[in-house]
């Protein structure tokens, strides 16, 4: 009987393996320029034509002698690792020594290189499966690969390439993720009709940031540099006023390795929740690096995921690395009337700087999160967080004494009487030293001069000009409040209950609200089939409609369309009760309810913006007014 299993012959099994490590040019890239990097280069020129099939990567690394280049084509000959154990204190890029073994499989390649003091260099040319030709040539020191006619032998792969643009997009994506972590490495990206990308070599980290986003201004990046318990967190956050559609400009790396992570992804959007507008997505380059033994690597083919070991210590890290940094930042707004616009609007640069617009560097990271990681909420250990040189200037310290007690009001239109009863302990969950100093920029709390469109507080803030959306305020603070509550809230019962319908398909959500409801103070019991009675409010909130807020968690439920984890539901219901119960826009103040909602605005945590992200005030300085009176040229 003939045997049906059979031993591959190696031209075969080169090919399959090939097609597990280079998939596209790009693929070609990453691995030449990882390459570049490890062996030193300071310097590293990247060329692509004939549709993205013809690739030259050049670098002024360490080379390599003659029985280095010879061997560097043979799979699985590498100079990283030795033995099973480094795996885990690996700190280059590649490891496997697979990169130019499985390049020269699909394609034909020339390889030229010169080890540093060396007279002579080596010339290899290898072509699929035939054996390689090794001749001495002159050469600079360091190694120039070339690559012609990619996936020569397997058309059925060529075929599957993209249009040259988005191949070339890809590329381009490529060096960027690599060109963001390595400052240090001048990197330039060559098209057939011109540069495409050039950077410089020992370029200021956040100034190279800046310029391949695309950022207009260096004072709009934080710095990040943190450690805890080992974990140490480097690199920049753009100010999350400004922010981006998709994820695509959130780059993470791990000992200096880009990777994507949508567990890291999903972190950093919660460290920003209620800084940046629903549906949009904070821009970070960040590093994280471990202790010897604490990561990974070796997870993936092309190395673009790796798994930590205590991942809640690493998660717990940059979670509370990016809160304290953005707590330290002034994120107020300030108005530009030459523009007439705020600088820090929503995105409005949503592609970087290049001749051809970039396709995604990754596949977009789901906000799912898996279900047995928990954010840790509580209390930051003590940490010290560098402020970035330039990033802020020196703000005013506020008075040692506090703002005498401001009087009750007695009368008004308000419907929320009074609003210092609904404000009261705001301040106790939580001060945040910033805010303050901005607010008391003169020594002194802002002080209300009245409402435009019954919407906006003005108040004279020193010299400057202060513009407070009420509700967005408002909204802040109630937010902080009832976010900060425990245990179960003392409840008003309603006169009448409220009778709540929902869909058939809420029923197993609404479910898992009830509880979270009744903790918050709202009591609501199942009436049969569909239909929901609520019993009770917040004692502190008895203006809140119940029947409009189940309503928005409902809305919320069916665009979600999925079930979230409890601690995730009580924040999306302390957010939609806060919202629901502020004061509105088109509600009349009085003088003393500005002063107060203002006085605990000051000592509130991240009252620039309301918890969806909106800004609650813009500064309009003195500057600016008498830039527009032509007092100031």
């Amino acid at each position: 009987m003939t045997a049906t299993i059979r031993i591959l012959p190696d031209n075969l099994v080169n090919k399959i393996a090939a097609g597990e490590v280079i998939v596209r040019p790009a693929s070609v890239v990453k691995e030449l320029l990882e390459n570049a990097l490890d062996a030193g280069a300071s310097r590293i020129s990247i060329e692509v034509g004939n549709e993205c099939c013809d690739i030259r990567v050049r670098d002024d690394g360490c080379g390599m002698s003659r029985e280095d280049a010879q061997l560097a084509l043979v799979r699985h000959a590498t100079s990283k690792i030795t033995e099973f154990d480094d795996l885990w204190t690996l700190r280059t890029r590649g490891f496997r020594g697979e990169a130019l073994a499985s390049i020269a499989a699909v394609a034909r390649v020339q390889i030229l290189t010169r080890r540093r003091g060396e007279m002579a260099g080596t010339r290899i040319t290898a072509e699929g499966p035939a054996q390689p030709q090794v001749e001495a040539a002159g050469a600079p020191e360091g190694t120039d690969v070339r690559v012609r006619d990619l996936f020569f032998n397997t058309p059925a792969r060529r075929k599957f390439l993209k249009t040259p643009a988005a191949e070339l997009q890809q590329v381009l994506a490529v060096v960027t993720r690599q060109a963001l972590i390595r400052p240090d490495v001048g990197m330039t990206v060559t098209g057939e009709n011109g540069t495409l990308l050039d950077v410089p070599p020992a370029q200021p980290w956040a100034e190279r940031i800046a310029s391949l986003l695309g950022l207009p201004r260096l004072e709009d990046l934080f710095d990040l540099d943190n450690e805890i318990h080992g974990v140490r967190v480097r690199g920049y956050i753009l100010n999350p006023g400004i922010s981006r559609k998709d994820r695509r400009h959130q780059f993470f790396n791990v000992c200096g390795r880009p990777i994507a992570s949508r567990t890291l992804s999903y972190v950093l959007q919660e460290a920003c929740k209620g800084l940046i507008m629903v549906q949009r997505f904070p821009v970070v380059v960040m590093d994280v690096t471990v202790p010897p033994g604490e990561v990974d690597v070796n997870v993936h083919p092309t190395k673009e995921e790796v798994r930590f070991r205590r991942e809640p210590i690493v998660m717990s890290a940059v979670h509370h690395t990016v809160i304290e940094r953005l707590r330290m930042a002034n994120l107020m707004p300030t108005l530009d009337l030459g523009t007439g616009k705020a600088p820090l609007p929503p995105a409005t640069q949503e592609q970087l700087p290049w001749r051809v617009n970039p396709a995604d560097a990754w596949p977009k990271a789901s906000t799912t999160i898996p279900g047995d990681f928990t954010v840790f909420t509580g209390p930051p250990p003590a940490v010290s967080v560098a402020a970035s040189a330039g990033t802020q200037a020196p703000l005013p310290q506020a008075p040692p004494s506090q703002p005498a007690p401001h009087p009750q009001t007695s009368e008004g239109p308000c419907a929320v009487r009074p609003l210092q009863h609904s404000l009261s302990g705001i301040s106790e969950s939580g001060n945040d030293p910033v805010a303050a100093a901005v607010l008391l920029r003169a020594g002194e709390l802002p002080e209300p001069l009245g409402q435009v469109g019954l919407c906006y507080i003005v108040a004279r803030a020193g010299d400057d000009l202060l513009l407070i959306d009420q509700h967005a305020a408002h909204e802040r603070l109630l937010y902080l409040k009832l976010a900060a509550r425990t245990g179960k809230v003392p409840s008003q019962p309603l006169l009448i209950p409220v009778s709540v319908d929902v869909p058939a398909v809420a029923v197993a959500y609404m479910n898992r609200l009830l509880p979270v409801l009744a903790e918050l103070g709202i009591s609501v019991e199942p009436f049969g089939g569909q239909t929901y009675l609520v019993q009770s409010v917040p004692a502190d909130l008895p203006s809140l409609d119940p029947a409009l807020l189940l309503a928005d968690m409902l809305d919320d439920f069916e665009s979600l369309g999925r079930v979230e984890e409890v601690a995730a539901v009580r924040d999306r219901v302390v957010t939609r009760m806060a919202c629901r119960a502020a004061i509105k826009a088109g509600q009349p103040l009085s003088l003393d309810e500005m002063r107060a909602l203002i006085r605990d605005l000051a000592g509130a945590r991240l009252s620039f913006t309301c918890p969806h992200g909106r800004p609650t005030m813009i500064l309009l300085t003195r500057d600016q007014l008498d830039k527009q009176f032509k007092r100031k040229v």
